[in-house]
């Protein structure tokens, strides 16, 4: 029996509350962070915010004209992108591996072994499989189960423990709160779990019902391969200075939010013929121009169905979530400009813009009208704009940050 001590207290719930409240309002998103995040608190980073924001992933959007949902989440590219960024700005070394040479065995060994080191894992699972094992536990997972049945997709959970008598490992749950979010799944269903998230089957990879539609069929997931884990190792680098860690986030967060970033190739698209596509608070406000003129509509589900885009076609929660770390990020970068005698005024506006939108996703989540969505989504664009104006004006003092001494000590995160 092995367990990683003190993950309990380090655990961050990506859970937030909306009208029905828990368990049947109980939103979440954006697992495929939230376990990284109870890491870097776990082994020293306290401010929780300012690590979700340093990631860049909550100043992100993104769209296609191939398939018009909204993608309110991505940083500068796909997950791995954000793992390997986020934990080297933060001072730490990361590693993420899938698909071992000998299958679940050596998967499973790596994964004890890094637990009885104390550190958890984050792994990627078809974790229908393991709804009715944390419904069991969990109201809010048993929800859930009830209420989207069969339904297939790919999540991030973390393993924080095992025990080989009890043939067991221990999850948390990033889509619930404590203590409800742990709970011990058979090792038998974890593997199955772990061995399906690669889709690949008999006749080639097969969609799991439910989940989003495109081109008349069900989509796949992350695509990430069988037995993904993410951790990060123990240990600060010693070097690692926070101010040298805004200088460079910041920058690329505000190329995030102004949609130089994501990369075209970062849709995973053929290099040589992209299709157009918008990103960032420009992006953003141009998709919600497109939404007031007809132009993008509901999406139609193989089954027939006719899915609100915002309500039930994409995951506005993950604005919601995002925007709260970057607004929590731009506070952070405002009082280490303040202790260091710069300027702060700009930096704390794009961080009361953030905040805002934030506040306002919450609103977006609920709305099933396509067009009182756009006009929310407008809004919500326009607080973005605001926000990227004030980061280039803060640009100016930020990109000073290395070369003022902090005048303070000991200030408090949040």
């Amino acid at each position: 029996m092995s367990y990683v001590d003190g993950y309990d207290d380090a655990y961050h719930s990506m859970t937030w509350m909306g009208p029905k409240g828990y368990p049947e309002g109980g939103n979440s998103g954006r697992c495929y962070f939230t376990g990284l995040l109870g890491m870097y608190r776990l082994f020293g980073e306290q401010d929780v915010l300012f690590a979700d924001g340093t990631s860049g992933d909550g100043f992100s959007f993104r769209w296609t004209h191939v398939w018009g949902a909204p993608a309110f989440n991505g940083g500068a590219g796909p997950f791995h992108e954000i793992w390997e960024y986020t934990t080297q700005s933060l001072g730490f070394k990361g590693h993420w591996e899938e698909d071992h040479e000998n299958g679940f065995d050596e998967a499973f060994a790596k994964l004890c072994g890094l637990v009885d080191r104390g550190i958890p894992v984050q792994v990627g699972l078809h974790y229908s499989l393991m709804l009715p094992i944390g419904a069991k536990t969990s109201p809010r997972l048993k929800f859930q189960h009830e209420t989207m049945g069969k339904s297939g997709f790919g999540h991030h959970v973390v393993v924080a423990g095992y025990d080989l008598a009890a043939g067991t490992v221990t999850i948390f749950e990033p889509n619930d709160i404590m203590p409800n979010s742990r709970y011990d799944a058979p090792i038998g269903v974890f593997r199955e779990a772990w061995t399906q998230a690669k889709q690949r089957g008999p006749s080639g990879y097969e969609p799991w019902e439910h989940h989003h539609p495109f081109g008349g069929e069900w989509s796949l997931h992350d695509g990430y391969g069988p037995f993904l884990m993410v951790w990060v190792e123990p240990g600060r680098d010693p070097e690692w200075d926070i101010a040298g860690s805004i200088r460079h986030s910041f920058r690329r967060n505000m190329k995030i939010l102004c949609g130089d970033y994501p990369k075209p190739y970062a849709l995973f698209g053929n290099q040589w013929q992209i299709p157009r596509f918008e990103t960032g608070a420009p992006g953003m406000a141009a998709f919600a121009e497109k939404i007031r003129k007809g132009e993008v509509g509901d999406v139609l589900a193989p089954s027939g169905e006719l899915r609100p885009l915002f309500l039930r076609g994409q995951i506005p929660n993950h604005g919601v979530l995002g925007r709260a770390g970057a607004a929590g990020y731009l506070r952070r970068v405002t009082r280490e400009l303040g202790i260091r005698g710069l300027k702060t005024a700009d930096a704390a506006a794009a961080a009361d813009m953030m905040q805002k939108s934030s506040d306002t996703f919450r609103v977006l989540r609920y709305e099933a009208d396509l067009k009182k969505a756009g006009e929310i989504l407008s809004q919500i664009a326009d607080m973005e704009l605001s926000a990227l104006n004030s980061m280039v004006r803060a640009w100016a003092e930020v990109k000073h940050i290395t070369e003022a001494a902090p005048k303070q000590q000991g200030i408090a995160a949040e």
